[in-house]
């Protein structure tokens, strides 16, 4: 009889800059039945050139990054659009991946399907399904609440989804899947666990057919080489979500680079929560590229630390075509990173990063503070490792505050920590441990005192806005250690200075109405500066110039900022040049009140532009209220 499905994920999911990887492996795999039509769509793009968005990619990463996205007037117009579009497409199944960034646009988008055709089948999957085992039961009480839904596939989606679809095709709805939960009237009914596919050279490489390279704003591709993760960090809920840690064997990897040269792709992105996890197979890998001349480069790919990772293993990854590394090292304290159970010592971060970095590697890293157990010493040691390494990290790509995540192992064994388990998993997450000392103010705190050290050790925050891949901005380096950077800090206040005006000043001003995300405390400024100055702004021994904002309580009398903030440059600024920055204010720990923000350029560690005269752009907010 044949079957029509539709894939599709909707707006804030999967990035505007290269296709999604996980609709092109379902498509690969479905189509393998002949009487199954599978088409994949992208409403990433849709989304993206929407009305809403208008094209603008500073908007679109900066909705990327909002946490909460209710579908408000202006964002059903868009969504309606988009049902319409699936609708014309008539599918007997429509099949949507989630991720937490886009539930509640899926479910509109399947409300609005389920009441214009009621007849089509309507299949949940992606990582909003992907649960630890111990957590799994969740899934068929969700979909209790998930009415829309007549299936949902949780964790790895291929078989059980090509298992329904056989049974769809023949006009048949499915009662029980292993791997799903299925709707029979008001009943859910769970099928249990699926065995995976253990074999994953098995599975067809990805079908990328339906997604036209000129729709994307980068010119790589992404690839996985494995798949579920050998590691058990504590904090983390991917361990487990995709089964048991398989890789796929070096010449199958191989042989889907070659189709992808063939496609006219040489950059990749590989997507494994962890590269390194078989040194032995990466180096065969790097082996058989460089036997074979690619011309490719791994433009970006995450690592755990590891003492396999050896200085000839790092020139060999080169030699290769890595380009971009990121390691997740969270934290310098040996004692927090047991606490994690990281399965690292802090020496061997020391030389990876050194053995990364001298074989030409452009190394970054992950941060993380407030895990239960850190103390002003383990933070202390945390900047201290930082400091020892400057030389070797090009970028941090991350300093997160910890968060406590349903489903993660720390969840399971959560009387083990000294935890306050009232104040756990909300939004914001304002866990606190049990004494009141770890909370999410003084967890905001450490990230802003690491931000400020990292800023002035001369190690940058990458920017991933320019094509989803992280850019490390070229600066002096700045600082040593944590005793000068202390006394730095001790001395920012009423610095005198001889330069002027003529010398240093812009012109700021909004280039469109400040964006308000509905359900949170975050604004959007977006800002056209001009240097009006006769010099260039840039980073060097003289100047470090960045975009800053103020914020100040109307009702403060002393007329100290409450808090400060900055941005990075986004190249070097010549005299008369015009940039736009966009600005995201982050209310969410200021008390109710009237602020005033004065956005400035800042020669740091020296002066703001107003204090030489230049005149600094000044906007209310008002956050007496619950939301904005």
């Amino acid at each position: 009889m044949g079957l029509k499905v539709l894939l599709t994920c909707s707006p804030y999911f999967n990035h505007i800059y290269t296709p999604p990887l996980q609709l092109a492996y379902l498509k690969a795999y479905l189509q393998q039945d002949k009487e199954i039509t599978v088409k994949a769509l992208d409403l990433e793009v849709f989304f993206y050139h929407s009305d809403l968005i208008c094209g603008n990619s500073l908007l679109y990463w900066e909705y990327i990054y909002n946490r909460v996205h209710p579908c408000d007037d202006e964002s059903i117009i868009m969504l309606d659009q988009a049902v319409n579009r699936i609708l014309s497409e008539k599918p007997d199944v429509v099949c949507f991946s989630i991720a937490h960034s886009n539930i509640s646009f899926t479910r509109y988008i399947a409300r609005q399907i389920k009441k214009a055709a009621p007849d089509i089948y309507i299949i949940y999957g992606g990582r909003y399904f992907c649960v630890r085992k111990p957590w799994r039961f969740w899934i068929k009480e969700l979909h209790k609440d998930f009415f829309e839904a007549d299936c949902i596939i949780k964790n790895e989606g291929e078989a059980a989804l090509m298992e329904i679809a056989a049974v769809l095709k023949k006009r048949i709805k499915p009662v029980l899947c292993k791997g799903a939960t299925l709707r029979k009237g008001n009943e859910i009914i769970d099928g249990g666990d699926r065995c995976l596919i253990e074999n994953i050279d098995t599975i067809p490489f990805p079908d990328f057919s339906d997604f036209k390279k000129e729709n994307y704003l980068a010119d790589y591709i992404r690839i996985i080489f494995s798949r579920g993760c050998a590691g058990r960090c504590v904090y983390c809920v991917e361990n487990d979500t995709m089964g048991s840690f398989r890789t796929r064997s070096p010449g199958n990897i191989i042989d889907e680079i070659t189709l992808r040269i063939a496609d006219g792709y040489r950059k990749f992105q590989i997507t494994d929560l962890a590269v390194n996890l078989r040194a032995r197979d990466l180096s065969e890998i790097c082996r058989a590229i460089i036997k074979k001349r690619f011309d490719i480069e791994f433009i970006f790919s995450e690592f755990r630390h590891s003492p396999d990772l050896t200085r000839d293993v790092f020139k060999l990854m080169r030699k290769a075509g890595f380009k971009t590394i990121c390691f997740g090292t969270e934290s310098g304290s040996q004692t927090i990173l047991d606490k994690m159970a990281k399965g690292v010592r802090v020496a061997t971060m020391g030389r990876n990063f050194r053995d990364a970095h001298s074989a030409g590697l452009n190394v970054i890293s992950y941060i993380m503070v407030g895990f239960p157990g850190e103390t002003e010493d383990t933070f202390l040691e945390t900047m201290e490792m930082i400091g020892r390494n400057k030389n070797f990290i090009d970028g941090i790509t991350a300093i997160n505050a910890t968060e406590i995540c349903a489903g993660s192992l720390m969840h399971d064994n959560i009387k083990s920590y000294d935890i306050n388990t009232e104040t756990l998993f909300r939004y914001p997450d304002v866990w606190e441990s049990g004494s009141r000392d770890n909370c999410i103010r003084w967890r905001a705190g450490l990230v802003e005192r690491l931000h400020r050290y990292i800023e002035d050790t001369g190690i940058p925050m990458v920017d991933f806005i320019g094509n989803g891949n992280p850019e490390i901005p070229e600066i002096a380096k700045k600082i040593t250690s944590v005793s000068r950077y202390k006394k730095i800090n001790s001395a920012r206040a009423g610095i005198k200075t001889t330069k002027s005006l003529s010398d240093y000043s812009a012109s700021l001003r909004l280039s469109r109405k400040p964006v308000y995300f509905p359900g949170t405390k975050s604004i959007l400024f977006f800002l056209d500066i001009v240097n009006a100055g006769s010099k260039a702004w840039e980073w060097n021994d003289r100047d470090w110039i960045k975009v800053g904002c103020r914020i100040f309580n109307e009702h403060c009398g002393d007329g100290s900022p409450v808090k400060e903030l900055r941005k990075e440059l986004p190249h070097s600024v010549k005299k008369n040049e015009k940039f736009q920055i966009l600005f995201r204010v982050d209310c969410d720990l200021l008390p109710e009140g009237k602020y005033e923000l004065k956005f400035d350029m800042i020669n740091e560690l020296q002066f703001w532009f107003e204090d030489l005269g230049s005149p600094s752009l000044k906007e209310t907010i008002d956050i007496s209220q619950k939301e904005l």
